[in-house]
């Protein structure tokens, strides 16, 4: 799970900015919607961060989609932070080429209080780079509270190479996964494919743990579903009743087949009455409603947060769906849901509902007068108020709101094909 991420001179994030997933130490917050890991670390369940179109929410969804992208890159890719870097560093700033800075402390081992054989341990991650070099990497272990250095990789000033430290703890190959190891690749990902059991723990979290639900809904959607239908083909009938909690009643069937080119679709059956008779008809994931392929990427990717641990990021959250509906999910996703966290992001204030998320959960996000996206905490406003969170919001006491101006529409003279058309014919 993951329990904080910061980000620096990424995208629309120019000075350091960190949002914490841990549970603040208030009695009077619903002790439900966490996930105790000891007696002093809590996790949040479900986190939102809300705010306005283009205030820059989606920025740490994406430092986290490239953290995963650079670490699990195939190792015949030559440089992985080309791709996954370019475009994202400070979007206003002047130098482009200034290295960006995205760092996330994840829970490793969940250990038990007072045994010292079996400790909890966080990882710690910092990666610095730019689109053509790595400056600064590290992982540190937090065991029981203890910062221990596992390894650290920074770039000689005005020299060529790195200088490299490790700690007593770390397990695995130093000197090979370190010599000759390219200016764009991390070590992390070098020494866990090399079979080092410390960088290999972090490295299996963003691959195993780390889940980011596809922001479309056409053919990555249908193959998200599909690869999930064909492992658990019992999910079907629960897609149906998850559907049917969702006030859509008419989806009798949801399965896979097989397609001539290998691939796998995904078909829908309905069920209607028409004239006292009852009739269906099969369509395929593609010529569903919008709205329909989402809350069922949706469905799929709860099912998997459901049977194993996992951090689901969900950017859009509301995207085609009902305010109810999206509420209700929130619900669905807290009373199944035993060991995972949900991250979500959204410009729709319905998550503000009273009771559905905890203070601490909930997070804002607005630009600064250098139009540098900021990052801040519902928690952060004490005091008490008979005005309930939905409504304060909406009258602007949190800021996070759109500010919007008049517009009016002024014709530039170029006229329209249509009247070059009836000019061609009165000619």
């Amino acid at each position: 799970m993951l329990l904080s991420m910061t980000i620096e001179n990424f995208k629309s994030v120019k000075s350091s900015q960190t949002i914490s997933f841990e549970a603040v130490k208030d009695n009077r917050l619903d002790p439900s919607k966490v996930i105790q890991v000891t007696e002093k670390l809590n996790l949040i369940k479900t986190s939102a961060v809300i705010g306005p179109n283009g205030a820059g929410k989606s920025s740490f969804v994406r430092a986290l989609e490239v953290l995963r992208r650079i670490v699990l890159s195939d190792p015949e890719t030559v440089n992985p932070l080309a791709s996954s870097l370019s475009g994202t560093v400070f979007a206003y700033g002047i130098d482009k080429m200034t290295p960006a800075t995205i760092s996330i402390d994840v829970l490793l081992e969940k250990g038990e209080d007072g045994n010292e054989e079996k400790p909890t341990v966080i990882g710690r991650y910092t990666l610095v780079a730019n689109r053509e070099r790595v400056f600064c990497e590290s992982l540190y272990f937090i065991v029981n509270g203890s910062k221990k250095v596992m390894f650290e990789r920074k770039k000689i000033e005005d020299g060529e190479g790195y200088v490299y430290r490790f700690g007593k703890l770390y397990r695995g190959d130093k000197k090979r996964a370190a010599k000759n190891l390219p200016e764009s690749r991390t070590f992390l990902s070098e020494s866990a494919l090399s079979g080092g059991q410390t960088s290999g723990q972090m490295y299996n979290w963003f691959k195993n743990t780390l889940n980011v639900l596809p922001m479309g809904v056409g053919t990555q959607a249908e193959q998200f579903v599909a690869d999930a239908l064909a492992k658990h083909p019992g999910w079907g009938d629960m897609l149906v009743n998850y559907l049917w909690a969702l006030d859509i009643t008419d989806i009798r069937r949801v399965g896979v087949k097989q397609k001539e080119d290998g691939t796998r679709a995904v078909v829908f059956t309905h069920v209607y009455v028409n004239d006292k008779k009852v009739d269906g008809y099969s369509q395929s994931f593609l010529m569903e409603s919008l709205s329909l392929r989402r809350l069922v990427a949706i469905g799929i990717a709860f099912f998997t947060s459901f049977v194993s641990e996992k951090t689901l990021l969900i950017d859009d959250f509301g995207q085609l769906l009902h305010p109810d509906v999206l509420c209700h999910l929130v619900e669905i996703f807290e009373s199944c849901n035993k060991h995972s966290q949900m991250l979500v992001v959204d410009c729709n204030p319905s998550l503000l509902k009273e009771g559905l998320l905890r203070k601490d959960a909930i997070w804002f996000a607005q630009k600064d007068n250098e139009s540098s996206t900021v990052f801040f905490s519902l928690s952060d406003f004490k005091g008490r108020s008979r005005t309930t969170v939905y409504n304060r919001y909406l009258q602007g006491a949190f800021g996070a709101l759109p500010v919007t101006s008049d517009f009016y529409f002024v014709h530039d003279g170029t006229p329209m094909e249509d009247e070059e058309e009836e000019v061609k014919e009165d000619k």
